[in-house]
């Protein structure tokens, strides 16, 4: 049995179809961008280098003192992050691979130094204000007489 031109000519079109959607899923999932706010704050047992410089995705060098947090903006899931110390000790570098599902996220310093879990979620949403004791008051009251 012998295709027909038709029969054809639809079947590339829906294999057409089925390559762009699956190449702009990929491309979604590999550059979708995030915030990254790195934090050089004292934890709860850790604490904060002094003084160092940190670079994300080899782009530009921050200095962070202790206390410091600055924010990258980055591409892609996989990133690299490279810290150099102003004391001497050697550099340490490290690719972490960021979660597909928030925008932004917190990298602490400290625990990402000593191989803890450094990456948490990142809310700016505000809590919602709690309802006031006091009623409105009517506006006969606000009447001028």
């Amino acid at each position: 049995m012998k295709p027909t031109q038709k029969s054809t000519r639809t079947a590339i079109r829906v294999a057409l179809v089925a390559v762009y959607i699956g190449l702009g899923g990929f491309l979604f999932v590999s550059f979708r961008g995030h915030t990254l706010l790195v934090d050089n704050h004292d934890t709860e047992f850790l604490t904060a280098p002094d003084m160092i410089m940190a670079s994300v995705d080899k782009g530009e060098r921050l200095a962070f003192f202790n206390g410091d947090r600055d924010r990258f903006a980055v591409r892609g899931r996989n990133v690299r992050i490279r810290i150099e110390f102003s004391d001497g000790k050697p550099t340490f570098e490290e690719t972490i691979s960021l979660p597909f599902k928030d925008d932004m996220y917190l990298l602490s310093i400290p625990k990402l130094l000593n191989n803890e879990p450094c990456l948490e979620p990142f809310n700016t949403a505000s809590e919602p204000r709690a309802e006031e004791e006091e009623p409105i008051p009517a506006a006969e009251e606000f009447m001028l007489e």
